[in-house]
Order: structure tokens, then C-alpha cells, then sequence
């Protein structure tokens, strides 16, 4: 048997119209909440986006609130086009303080070369 255990795999639904902006490289940073399975992710985890799309989590990094993390994360890898301001606004839009209380998740991904 192998010493080194296998990454772990988890299926994570993504909207469309952000999984195409991470697809196309723009987007390399998704936002959760702190839920009990998202806090379990780890760097090196593989992520099926959509089911269909294999990403590594590079680094996840976990945050009080939606202030700490958009005070640390560059936004326009986490919604490209938008300033951290608009960004703050539309996450709280997305998740009600009761959501937000949990924690502030940061997942940086990237995508799993085929080749090879």
C-alpha cells in the first residue's frame, strides 16, 4: 500500500457565470462560508467542479468575516471586475450574517493539467 494517502475529493457546485470566469483563468479564488465540510478541505484536495471540472486547491484560508477576507484577498481574483468594496456588498448580498458568522472562507484554486 501506499505511504502517501491520496487527495481528497469533493464535488462543488458553481454558478455558471463564475465557474466560466474561473474556466477561463480570471477567477482564482472562491469564496464559501465556513460550513463543516468546506472547513475540512485542505491544500492539495482535489475539487470536481460541477462535476466536471478537476481543480487543486492551492491554499484555503479561513476568516473571521467577509471584512478580514476582503481585506486580505485580492478581490479581482475573487470577482474580477469588481473593487473590494463592491465585492463586500455583493457577499453579504449572497449570504445573510447568520452565514457569515460561521467564518470566511478563501479557496484558491487551480486547474489539473491533463497532460502528462
Amino acid at each position: 500500500m501506499s505511504e502517501s494517502p491520496l487527495p481528497r475529493q469533493k464535488v462543488l457546485w458553481i454558478k455558471p457565470e463564475y465557474l466560466q470566469e474561473i474556466l477561463a483563468g480570471r477567477k482564482t479564488i472562491e469564496v464559501r462560508v465556513g460550513y463543516t465540510n468546506i472547513r475540512r478541505l485542505q491544500a492539495g484536495d482535489i475539487l470536481l467542479l460541477n462535476q466536471e471540472h478537476p481543480y487543486r486547491i492551492r491554499r484555503i484560508n479561513i476568516y473571521p468575516d467577509f471584512d478580514a477576507l476582503v481585506a486580505q484577498e485580492p478581490a479581482d481574483r475573487i470577482a474580477p471586475g469588481l473593487s473590494p468594496q463592491e465585492l463586500l456588498a455583493a457577499l453579504r448580498a449572497f449570504y445573510p450574517p447568520d452565514k457569515e458568522a460561521l467564518g470566511a472562507v478563501a479557496i484558491e484554486l487551480e486547474p489539473i493539467s491533463h497532460a502528462g
